[in-house]
Protein backbone atom coordinates (compact mmCIF):
# COMPACT_ATOMS: atom_id res chain seq x y z
CA UNK A 1 0.00 0.00 0.00
CA UNK A 2 2.91 2.21 0.93
CA UNK A 3 4.14 1.91 -2.55
CA UNK A 4 0.81 1.75 -4.30
CA UNK A 5 0.51 5.67 -2.86
CA UNK A 6 3.70 6.89 -4.48
CA UNK A 7 1.30 6.19 -8.04
CA UNK A 8 0.93 9.52 -9.69
CA UNK A 9 -2.38 10.72 -8.51
CA UNK A 10 -3.16 7.84 -5.84
CA UNK A 11 -3.70 8.64 -2.44
CA UNK A 12 -5.87 5.99 -0.07
CA UNK A 13 -7.82 6.48 3.01
CA UNK A 14 -8.03 4.53 6.38
CA UNK A 15 -11.32 2.46 5.05
CA UNK A 16 -9.84 1.52 1.57
CA UNK A 17 -6.30 0.80 3.42
CA UNK A 18 -7.91 -1.30 5.57
CA UNK A 19 -10.50 -3.34 3.17
CA UNK A 20 -7.12 -3.79 1.17
CA UNK A 21 -5.45 -5.29 4.00
CA UNK A 22 -7.95 -7.09 5.23
CA UNK A 23 -8.07 -9.09 1.66
CA UNK A 24 -4.10 -9.22 1.83
CA UNK A 25 -4.46 -10.90 5.14
CA UNK A 26 -6.72 -13.52 3.53
CA UNK A 27 -4.94 -13.85 0.17
CA UNK A 28 -1.87 -15.10 3.14
CA UNK A 29 0.41 -12.06 2.72
CA UNK A 30 3.03 -12.57 5.03
CA UNK A 31 3.91 -8.69 5.39
CA UNK A 32 2.14 -5.86 4.65
CA UNK A 33 3.57 -2.63 4.46
CA UNK A 34 1.26 0.19 4.99
CA UNK A 35 2.85 3.73 4.82
CA UNK A 36 5.39 5.74 5.71
CA UNK A 37 4.56 7.54 9.30
CA UNK A 38 7.37 10.00 9.51
CA UNK A 39 6.97 11.00 6.32
CA UNK A 40 2.94 11.49 5.64
CA UNK A 41 1.25 12.30 9.61
CA UNK A 42 -1.75 10.61 8.00
CA UNK A 43 0.08 7.22 7.12
CA UNK A 44 0.68 6.93 11.16
CA UNK A 45 -3.16 6.70 11.76
CA UNK A 46 -3.39 3.98 9.29
CA UNK A 47 -0.62 2.12 10.65
CA UNK A 48 -2.09 2.14 14.41
CA UNK A 49 -5.58 1.18 13.11
CA UNK A 50 -4.82 -1.33 10.45
CA UNK A 51 -2.77 -2.73 13.09
CA UNK A 52 -5.47 -3.37 15.49
CA UNK A 53 -7.58 -5.10 13.04
CA UNK A 54 -4.78 -7.43 11.52
CA UNK A 55 -3.61 -10.59 13.32
CA UNK A 56 -1.91 -12.99 10.91
CA UNK A 57 -0.01 -10.51 8.52
CA UNK A 58 3.06 -8.88 9.85
CA UNK A 59 2.27 -5.45 9.68
CA UNK A 60 5.09 -2.89 8.85
CA UNK A 61 5.99 0.79 8.16
CA UNK A 62 9.01 2.50 6.29
CA UNK A 63 11.58 4.45 7.84
CA UNK A 64 14.60 6.58 6.57
CA UNK A 65 17.59 6.29 9.38
CA UNK A 66 16.29 9.10 11.47
CA UNK A 67 16.11 8.11 15.22
CA UNK A 68 12.48 10.41 14.80
CA UNK A 69 11.07 8.35 11.77
CA UNK A 70 12.13 5.01 13.78
CA UNK A 71 10.71 5.79 16.86
CA UNK A 72 7.35 6.74 14.49
CA UNK A 73 7.08 3.61 13.52
CA UNK A 74 7.53 2.06 16.15
CA UNK A 75 4.82 4.07 18.11
CA UNK A 76 2.58 3.30 14.75
CA UNK A 77 2.76 -0.48 15.12
CA UNK A 78 2.04 -1.03 18.63
CA UNK A 79 -1.21 -2.07 18.83
CA UNK A 80 0.42 -5.13 16.11
CA UNK A 81 0.02 -9.02 16.46
CA UNK A 82 3.35 -8.79 14.59
CA UNK A 83 4.90 -5.77 13.64
CA UNK A 84 7.92 -4.85 11.75
CA UNK A 85 10.64 -1.87 11.16
CA UNK A 86 11.60 -1.42 7.67
CA UNK A 87 14.42 0.94 7.89
CA UNK A 88 16.06 2.40 4.28
CA UNK A 89 19.74 3.81 4.00
CA UNK A 90 21.28 5.48 1.01
CA UNK A 91 24.37 3.43 0.24
CA UNK A 92 25.55 4.37 -2.72
CA UNK A 93 27.13 7.26 -1.25
CA UNK A 94 31.09 8.52 -0.85
CA UNK A 95 30.73 8.84 2.61
CA UNK A 96 31.31 5.03 3.42
CA UNK A 97 32.32 5.32 7.37
CA UNK A 98 29.60 7.91 8.12
CA UNK A 99 26.67 5.46 6.53
CA UNK A 100 28.15 2.17 8.14
CA UNK A 101 27.74 4.09 11.92
CA UNK A 102 24.31 5.27 10.38
CA UNK A 103 23.15 1.64 9.73
CA UNK A 104 24.30 0.12 13.01
CA UNK A 105 22.48 3.19 15.19
CA UNK A 106 19.49 3.09 13.45
CA UNK A 107 19.01 -0.81 13.00
CA UNK A 108 20.06 -1.27 16.91
CA UNK A 109 17.69 1.72 17.74
CA UNK A 110 14.93 -0.04 15.79
CA UNK A 111 16.04 -3.43 17.79
CA UNK A 112 14.98 -1.97 20.89
CA UNK A 113 11.36 -1.21 20.14
CA UNK A 114 10.27 -4.05 17.48
CA UNK A 115 12.53 -7.53 17.31
CA UNK A 116 10.90 -7.92 14.00
CA UNK A 117 13.81 -5.25 12.35
CA UNK A 118 14.11 -5.18 7.97
CA UNK A 119 17.06 -2.91 6.92
CA UNK A 120 16.60 -1.56 3.09
CA UNK A 121 20.25 -0.80 1.28
CA UNK A 122 18.56 1.62 -1.00
CA UNK A 123 20.06 2.05 -4.62
CA UNK A 124 21.84 -1.40 -3.91
CA UNK A 125 22.35 -2.26 -7.97
CA UNK A 126 24.49 0.90 -8.40
CA UNK A 127 26.72 0.60 -5.30
CA UNK A 128 30.09 -0.63 -4.95
CA UNK A 129 29.70 -4.35 -4.21
CA UNK A 130 32.72 -4.51 -1.66
CA UNK A 131 30.99 -1.82 0.68
CA UNK A 132 27.30 -2.88 -0.26
CA UNK A 133 28.32 -6.45 1.22
CA UNK A 134 30.49 -4.25 4.18
CA UNK A 135 26.51 -3.06 5.06
CA UNK A 136 24.57 -5.60 4.95
CA UNK A 137 27.16 -7.22 7.40
CA UNK A 138 26.69 -4.30 9.42
CA UNK A 139 22.64 -3.88 9.58
CA UNK A 140 22.83 -7.81 10.20
CA UNK A 141 25.44 -7.61 13.41
CA UNK A 142 23.21 -4.50 14.54
CA UNK A 143 19.81 -6.77 14.12
CA UNK A 144 18.21 -6.67 11.42
CA UNK A 145 16.22 -9.75 10.59
CA UNK A 146 15.28 -9.25 6.77
CA UNK A 147 17.97 -7.08 4.01
CA UNK A 148 16.27 -6.37 0.73
CA UNK A 149 18.27 -5.80 -2.00
CA UNK A 150 16.41 -3.22 -3.99
CA UNK A 151 16.25 -1.99 -7.66
CA UNK A 152 15.52 1.07 -6.87
CA UNK A 153 15.43 2.79 -10.00
CA UNK A 154 14.64 -0.03 -11.92
CA UNK A 155 17.58 0.12 -14.19
CA UNK A 156 19.10 -3.61 -13.44
CA UNK A 157 18.76 -6.82 -16.19
CA UNK A 158 18.47 -9.95 -15.07
CA UNK A 159 21.52 -11.50 -15.45
CA UNK A 160 23.61 -8.37 -13.49
CA UNK A 161 21.03 -8.66 -10.49
CA UNK A 162 20.88 -11.97 -10.22
CA UNK A 163 24.93 -11.97 -10.21
CA UNK A 164 25.06 -9.19 -7.79
CA UNK A 165 22.54 -11.32 -5.56
CA UNK A 166 25.17 -14.52 -5.85
CA UNK A 167 28.03 -12.15 -4.71
CA UNK A 168 26.25 -11.10 -1.44
CA UNK A 169 25.52 -14.33 -0.75
CA UNK A 170 28.94 -15.86 -1.18
CA UNK A 171 31.17 -12.68 0.22
CA UNK A 172 28.24 -11.47 3.52
CA UNK A 173 29.75 -13.82 6.11
CA UNK A 174 26.38 -13.47 8.81
CA UNK A 175 24.31 -13.78 5.37
CA UNK A 176 22.49 -16.91 6.95
CA UNK A 177 21.23 -14.62 9.80
CA UNK A 178 18.79 -12.66 8.00
CA UNK A 179 16.10 -13.50 5.48
CA UNK A 180 16.95 -11.77 2.32
CA UNK A 181 14.16 -10.00 0.11
CA UNK A 182 14.48 -8.12 -3.09
CA UNK A 183 12.30 -5.07 -4.20
CA UNK A 184 11.89 -4.21 -7.71
CA UNK A 185 10.67 -1.40 -10.17
CA UNK A 186 9.58 -1.81 -13.63
CA UNK A 187 11.25 0.92 -15.06
CA UNK A 188 12.76 -1.04 -17.69
CA UNK A 189 10.21 -3.88 -17.94
CA UNK A 190 12.19 -6.39 -15.58
CA UNK A 191 10.78 -6.16 -11.86
CA UNK A 192 9.20 -9.43 -12.29
CA UNK A 193 12.16 -11.17 -14.40
CA UNK A 194 14.33 -9.50 -11.42
CA UNK A 195 12.01 -10.66 -8.46
CA UNK A 196 12.01 -14.11 -9.84
CA UNK A 197 15.58 -14.63 -10.44
CA UNK A 198 17.07 -14.22 -6.86
CA UNK A 199 15.01 -17.79 -5.72
CA UNK A 200 17.61 -19.62 -7.32
CA UNK A 201 20.32 -18.24 -5.50
CA UNK A 202 18.63 -18.12 -1.54
CA UNK A 203 15.92 -15.18 -2.05
CA UNK A 204 12.90 -15.83 0.60
CA UNK A 205 11.09 -12.79 0.12
CA UNK A 206 9.29 -11.33 -2.52
CA UNK A 207 7.90 -7.34 -2.06
CA UNK A 208 5.56 -6.75 -5.13
CA UNK A 209 2.34 -4.78 -5.38
CA UNK A 210 -2.06 -5.55 -6.12
CA UNK A 211 -1.63 -4.46 -10.37
CA UNK A 212 2.17 -3.27 -9.94
CA UNK A 213 1.31 0.06 -8.81
CA UNK A 214 4.12 1.98 -7.25
CA UNK A 215 6.49 5.09 -8.33
CA UNK A 216 7.47 5.96 -11.95
CA UNK A 217 6.01 2.68 -13.80
CA UNK A 218 5.42 0.47 -10.55
CA UNK A 219 6.64 -2.33 -8.92
CA UNK A 220 6.14 -6.13 -9.72
CA UNK A 221 2.94 -7.28 -9.87
CA UNK A 222 1.81 -9.26 -7.04
CA UNK A 223 -0.42 -11.78 -9.26
CA UNK A 224 2.32 -11.87 -11.64
CA UNK A 225 5.04 -12.77 -9.10
CA UNK A 226 2.90 -15.54 -7.44
CA UNK A 227 2.27 -17.30 -11.06
CA UNK A 228 5.87 -17.15 -11.84
CA UNK A 229 7.28 -18.74 -8.72
CA UNK A 230 8.32 -22.48 -9.24
CA UNK A 231 6.22 -25.09 -7.49
CA UNK A 232 8.97 -26.23 -5.44
CA UNK A 233 8.92 -22.97 -3.53
CA UNK A 234 6.43 -23.01 -1.07
CA UNK A 235 4.19 -20.30 -0.47
CA UNK A 236 1.02 -19.84 1.53
CA UNK A 237 -1.13 -17.57 -1.11
CA UNK A 238 -4.70 -18.33 -2.00
CA UNK A 239 -4.22 -17.49 -5.69
CA UNK A 240 -8.66 -17.84 -5.68
CA UNK A 241 -8.46 -14.06 -3.74
CA UNK A 242 -6.02 -12.58 -6.23
CA UNK A 243 -8.42 -11.21 -8.49
CA UNK A 244 -10.57 -10.22 -6.27
CA UNK A 245 -7.76 -7.93 -4.94
CA UNK A 246 -6.78 -6.28 -8.05
CA UNK A 247 -10.58 -5.44 -8.89
CA UNK A 248 -10.69 -3.99 -5.50
CA UNK A 249 -7.76 -1.76 -5.72
CA UNK A 250 -8.79 -0.89 -9.14
CA UNK A 251 -11.93 0.49 -7.89
CA UNK A 252 -10.02 2.77 -5.21
CA UNK A 253 -7.70 3.87 -7.57
CA UNK A 254 -8.88 3.95 -10.72
CA UNK A 255 -6.40 2.41 -12.34
CA UNK A 256 -6.45 -0.68 -14.56
CA UNK A 257 -4.21 -3.38 -14.22
CA UNK A 258 -1.65 -3.52 -17.45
Amino acid sequence: MRDGELTLGVSMNLQQKLSIATLLEAIGVDVIEVGYPGRYDKDFQEIFDISKVIKNSVICGLASSSQTEIISVAEAIKPAKKGRINIFTPVNTKLKEQTLVEINNSVALAKTYCEDVQWNAFDATRTEPDFLCKAIEVAINSGATTITIPDSLGLAKPENFLQLLKTIFHRVSNIDKAIVAVHCHDDLGMALDNSIVGLTCGVRQVECSINGLGARKGNADLEKVVKQIPTKYQNNIDTSLISQASKLVTQITGITKN
